[in-house]
Protein backbone atom coordinates (compact mmCIF):
# COMPACT_ATOMS: atom_id res chain seq x y z
CA UNK A 1 0.00 0.00 0.00
CA UNK A 2 2.58 2.40 0.83
CA UNK A 3 5.26 1.17 -2.03
CA UNK A 4 3.35 0.89 -4.77
CA UNK A 5 0.07 3.54 -4.02
CA UNK A 6 1.88 5.71 -1.78
CA UNK A 7 -1.07 6.45 0.23
CA UNK A 8 0.88 7.54 2.83
CA UNK A 9 1.13 11.92 3.38
CA UNK A 10 4.50 11.64 4.61
CA UNK A 11 5.88 10.05 1.70
CA UNK A 12 3.75 11.79 -1.27
CA UNK A 13 2.25 10.28 -4.26
CA UNK A 14 4.42 8.11 -5.31
CA UNK A 15 3.99 4.64 -7.18
CA UNK A 16 6.60 2.29 -7.65
CA UNK A 17 5.49 -1.17 -9.18
CA UNK A 18 6.56 -4.56 -7.86
CA UNK A 19 10.03 -5.46 -8.13
CA UNK A 20 9.54 -7.23 -11.51
CA UNK A 21 10.54 -4.27 -13.58
CA UNK A 22 12.90 -3.67 -15.98
CA UNK A 23 14.91 -2.32 -14.15
CA UNK A 24 16.82 -5.79 -13.48
CA UNK A 25 17.55 -7.92 -10.58
CA UNK A 26 18.66 -5.96 -7.58
CA UNK A 27 18.08 -2.13 -8.43
CA UNK A 28 15.34 0.13 -7.31
CA UNK A 29 13.86 3.65 -8.46
CA UNK A 30 14.26 4.98 -5.01
CA UNK A 31 16.95 5.76 -2.24
CA UNK A 32 17.92 3.80 0.48
CA UNK A 33 16.40 6.59 2.64
CA UNK A 34 13.02 6.61 1.14
CA UNK A 35 13.25 2.59 1.62
CA UNK A 36 13.44 3.04 5.46
CA UNK A 37 10.10 5.90 5.32
CA UNK A 38 8.39 3.41 3.60
CA UNK A 39 9.20 0.60 5.66
CA UNK A 40 8.63 3.25 8.93
CA UNK A 41 5.31 3.77 7.19
CA UNK A 42 4.11 0.39 6.91
CA UNK A 43 4.92 -0.73 9.99
CA UNK A 44 2.80 2.49 11.66
CA UNK A 45 -0.35 1.26 9.56
CA UNK A 46 0.04 -2.29 10.75
CA UNK A 47 0.23 -0.78 14.73
CA UNK A 48 -2.22 1.22 14.12
CA UNK A 49 -4.77 -2.02 12.74
CA UNK A 50 -3.62 -3.93 15.33
CA UNK A 51 -4.71 -1.46 17.80
CA UNK A 52 -7.98 -0.83 16.27
CA UNK A 53 -8.55 -4.41 16.29
CA UNK A 54 -7.93 -4.75 19.40
CA UNK A 55 -9.89 -2.48 20.93
CA UNK A 56 -12.71 -3.75 18.84
CA UNK A 57 -12.60 -7.26 20.39
CA UNK A 58 -12.21 -6.02 23.89
CA UNK A 59 -15.61 -3.88 23.56
CA UNK A 60 -17.16 -6.48 22.34
CA UNK A 61 -16.08 -9.18 24.31
CA UNK A 62 -19.29 -10.28 25.82
CA UNK A 63 -20.88 -10.50 22.17
CA UNK A 64 -17.54 -12.37 21.18
CA UNK A 65 -18.28 -14.90 23.73
CA UNK A 66 -21.88 -15.41 23.37
CA UNK A 67 -21.09 -16.11 19.20
CA UNK A 68 -18.54 -18.68 20.79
Amino acid sequence: MVKQYGMVPSIGQVSFPDSESSLGIGRRPFSQGLQQMMDHEAKVLVAQAYRRTEKLLLENRDKLQAVS
